[in-house]
Formats: structure tokens, sequence, C-alpha cells
């Protein structure tokens, strides 16, 4: 048996001041910040204040893998890429300005199972998820198919309610875990976890998605001459049968089912929808083909980006490219249509970036979201810088009162436990 003591006063931190009590000097500290309020505590006598915040409104900006890679990197100097010199300055300078603007309360980066299984798949683990949990500060996209669910369930429900053209809520509050506009805890708690079988399965996925955009990709190349609009209403259809028609198939007796098939989440979600309208159990099959058929079901917006996404792939493969996209391009396009409608601001890989600028998707994926990569670098900073200077002297000074004075300072030693 060994005894552990844990002194209290360890957990009262800077800034002190005197305590209005019992009158001592530098013993009247930050005891711990809560969603909307922080406590102080004397260290010397023990009496503690609550002290009300203001409300927060922080823009939600999605940072892709490949940055959150980089930006490791460049601080962990443990890496191959650091010890060569291989990664860029840019990403120190971008981790700077993220982790600035999270600690002033500004901005929140949330992260998401595709950070987690990218994550997965390299020798860095660890030293990736403590970046993006830093960043993301416990506020995470949720699950991707319940995402997907949730638009579709909307979507069916106005649908049967007959006003299918009703956009459908584009709250991010709806689709994450954590609380966006809480001011931020000193603490950061992080459980680590056996994730061997999400690895083989994510590795198994991965290959499985690679070799068929492989040959859908080949599919592409032999429709020279066709225009966007034909490999657009392809799209759409291939992305409705991978989504519903194995499913239904399957209730009807013509395919089988593999453990990875989640098109009855889907199915289920259009289900409860017509439920709640009051359609009757008999007629729910009848209904639920029709709703598939129906071409309101193309305005879905994460169904929408994909075949957008696909399409302009698709057209550019009948235009004499050569090379099918890389092996992350499909996790890219499911990430993309699922987050970008719920964020102020995106910074994603360039070849999507190029994809998302051209025509017609420029205009046809317009949520409000601004969308960055390394081709509009300055653009990005110009934006986060835009952030900052909106900060008030008072939010400021408030900061400083609640954390300290060197809170805003970048955790630039953060694999090095400065």
């Amino acid at each position: 048996m060994k005894e552990i003591i844990i002194d209290p006063k360890i957990f009262i931190s800077p800034p002190y001041r005197k305590c209005p009590k019992c009158g001592k000097p530098d013993t009247f500290g930050t005891l711990m910040v809560n969603s909307n309020g922080f406590k102080r505590r004397c260290s010397n006598c023990w009496h503690t204040d609550s002290i009300p915040l203001p409300k927060l409104n922080k823009k939600v900006i999605y940072i892709d893998q490949f940055a959150i890679s980089n930006m490791m990197k460049v601080l962990n100097t443990r890496t191959e890429a650091n010890k060569k010199g291989r990664v860029a300055p840019f990403y120190h300078k971008l981790f700077e300005k993220l982790d600035r603007l999270c600690k002033l309360q500004m901005i929140i980066c949330p992260d998401s199972d595709i950070h987690l299984d990218e994550s997965l798949m390299t020798g860095y683990f660890e030293e990736l998820k403590r970046m993006y949990e830093l960043l993301s500060h416990g506020v995470t996209f949720g699950n991707q198919d319940a995402i997907k669910g949730g638009q579709l369930y909307e979507h069916a429900l106005n649908w049967a309610s007959r006003n299918p053209k009703k956009p459908i809520s584009l709250n991010v509050y709806d689709v994450v875990h954590g609380k966006i506009n809480d001011w931020q805890s000193r603490f950061i708690v992080s459980i680590n976890m056996n994730f061997q079988a999400s690895i083989e399965a994510t590795r198994g996925f991965r290959d499985c998605t690679c070799s068929e955009m492989a040959e859908v990709f080949q599919g592409w190349q032999s429709e020279k001459g066709k225009q966007f609009k034909h490999f657009l209403e392809c799209e759409y259809k291939r992305l409705l049968e991978k989504l519903f028609y194995n499913y239904v198939g399957y209730l009807q007796g013509n395919t089988k089912m593999t453990f990875e098939d989640i098109s009855q989440l889907y199915i289920k979600a259009i289900h409860d929808a017509f439920e709640k309208v009051g359609i009757q159990e008999e007629e729910i099959w009848n209904k639920t083909m029709e709703y598939l058929n129906s071409k309101y079901i193309k305005n879905i917006p994460f169904i929408k980006i994909s075949a957008l996404l696909f399409a302009a792939i698709a057209r550019k493969a009948a235009s004499g490219k050569k090379n099918p996209p890389g092996q992350g391009m499909s996790n890219d396009i499911n990430v993309i249509s699922v987050i970008l409608p719920y964020c102020n601001a995106v910074f994603i890989d360039k070849e999507c970036y190029a994809y998302l600028k051209e025509k017609p998707l420029c205009d046809e994926i317009n949520y409000g979201t601004k969308i960055f990569s390394l081709s509009n670098k300055n653009e990005f900073f110009e934006y986060l810088d835009s952030i900052e200077k909106s900060v008030s002297e008072d939010h400021l000074l408030l900061v400083k009162q609640v954390y300290g004075d060197n809170w805003d300072k970048p955790y630039t030693s953060l694999y090095t436990g400065g």
C-alpha cells in the first residue's frame, strides 16, 4: 500500500490577489473555471467567491487532419519531419494563431471521428490526439452517420408534411458533443483506450474505398465529352443506391447485408419521421420508395455536397486526368459533406478546395462557410487576425483576470513539457 497525499492548495492557481476576507496578499487565486463563471479561493483561510462570466459567441473552425499532423510535427522535435526540417514554418504560425484564439475564448476547433481514425493509422497517435484535443477542448462532432441520419429525419419530416422545399436547420449545437460557448477549464481530461480493433477496421475500410474509387475513376475516364450535369445525376444515383438500396434490396430478398452496411440507420430515420406525421405502418414502405425517388432528396446537404464533389472529380477524369485521387479523398469528401454546413470556416486540403471553387460547386454549396486551404493561406491568416481584432479591451482584461497574464501565450512547448 502506498499513501498519496494531495494538497488542495495545488488546485489554486494564478492570478493571485489579496484575500478580501483574511487580508493576506497573493493568496486569493483561481480555483476553477466552469461554463459561465469561475471561483476564487484563498489558500490561507479558504474563503471562496463565485464570479459569473459573460456569454461567449465562438467561431467554429474545422481543421483538416493534414494540418493537425503538420502542426504536431513542427512542434514535436522527436518526429523525423521535424529533425530533417521538412515542415513548413507556416504550420508553426498557424498553431500559434489558433491556440491563442482558443485561449482568448474566441474560436473552437472541434475534432471528429475522422481525426481519430486517421491518427490511429500513423505512428504518432498520442501526439496527434494531444494536438486536436488541445484545439477542440472537449468539443467533438458527433458520429457522421448520426449527423446524416438527423438531416434525413428532418428532411423526410418536411417532405411527409408536404413542405419538401423547407430548408433543414443546420444548428451546430445539435451535432457536437460538448458545449461550444463554455469558458474553458484550465484542464483537459483525455481518455486512452485500446483501439486495435478500430485500427484494423479503419485499414480495411480505407483499402476498400480506395479500390472502389480507382474502379469508379476508370469508368469516368471512358465518358469523354459528357457534361457536368450527366456526372451529377449519375453521382446522385450512385450515392442513393449506396445509402439506401442495399437495405431495401435486403428486405426484398435481393441482396445480402454485411456488418459494414449502415443503411438501416438511414431507413430508420425516414420511418421515424413518417411515423411522427401519422403515416400508417402498412403504408410506410410505399412512402419510403416514393420519398427515395423524389427529386427533393437531392437537397439534403450531405447528399448534395457529396454528389457535387464526386461529379467534379468525374468531370476531371473524363477531361483527361490520368491518376485517381489519393487514398484519403473519400474520407475528405465524407467529412466535408457532413461538417461544412455547420462551421463558420474550414481549413481543408488544396485539392478539395480547388473542386469547391469550381462552378457550379461554388454557387451550389452556399452555406455561408468560409473555405480555406494552403492555396489561400494568407487569406486564412487575415480571417483569424480579423477575429482577434474584434476582441475588446474589456474581454482581454477579463481573460487575464480569470486565467492569468500569460494565458494567451501559445503553448509551443506542448511536446517538451515546458
